[in-house]
């Protein structure tokens, strides 16, 4: 197994946001995590990349609790995020944002590989290597943030609501590359807000609801269930 989170309670001063989940994401496949805002998502993921602590429960990654591990050490062991909002280096260049995601290797040779693959895999970038960041359109910020996210040699990719304020075309660009990315055997976990399309992608769901895991099962039968058509799919 990948990752496997149990009975994780996590608290912001005296809110009980994360109720006690227990999530599985096994070894080469796309799980989604899908919830209303406020449902807990992006505290799941905060807390399994160590920017926030749980007060209770264990999160391991092939087998070690990582659950009190400082971020920089979860990185190490293979678990990269891209955050919500993309958050890249506004003032660093496209080559410059895509290098400091690899900033804890020394394997230079394989760095050098995963650049080649990162720019094969969003050509866009590879023609603006050398702006800067924060000139890039929304679409293309997207694209880097993950790309640098991937330039850190992880065996888990978390990303947090990569299709955020995206025009649907590029939603869809966005979702083939994580396709891609899949199909070299990565492992993938998946907060978003659009439901439809992160269903549509993973192999396996879980619907959220103010801190507790209401639903789970395979993507393609929570894509036909009327109680998350109704409640996140508009019918």
């Amino acid at each position: 197994m990948m990752l496997a989170i149990e009975n994780l309670h996590v608290y912001y001063g005296g809110i009980h946001a994360l109720k006690g989940i227990s999530m599985e994401v096994p070894e080469g496949s796309i799980v989604t995590l899908i919830g209303a805002n406020g449902a807990g998502k992006s505290t799941t993921l905060r807390t399994i990349t160590g920017l926030v602590r749980p007060r209770q429960g264990s999160i391991k990654l092939k087998g070690r609790d990582i659950s009190r591990l400082p971020t920089h050490q979860i990185v190490q062991s293979g678990v990269a995020m891209v955050p919500e909002g993309r958050k890249i280096f506004r003032n660093l260049t496209v080559r410059e944002n895509l290098m400091m995601g690899a900033y804890h290797r020394s394997d230079a040779s394989a760095v050098q590989r995963d650049f080649e693959y990162v720019i094969g895999l969003f050509p866009r970038l590879e023609e603006r290597l050398s702006q800067k960041g924060g000139t890039l359109s929304g679409g293309e910020q997207q694209m880097l943030a993950i790309g640098r996210a991937l330039m850190s040699g992880p065996s888990l990719l978390c990303l947090d609501e990569p299709s955020l304020g995206l025009a649907p075309l590029l939603v869809r660009e966005v979702f083939k590359a994580l396709e891609s990315v899949h199909d070299e055997g990565r492992t993938i976990l998946l907060i978003e807000q659009n439901a439809r399309a992160a269903l549509k992608l993973a192999d396996y769901a879980y619907v959220l609801e103010t801190g507790v895991i209401k639903m789970q099962g395979k993507a393609s039968d929570l894509l036909e269930n009327e109680d998350v058509r109704k409640a996140y799919l508009g019918g």
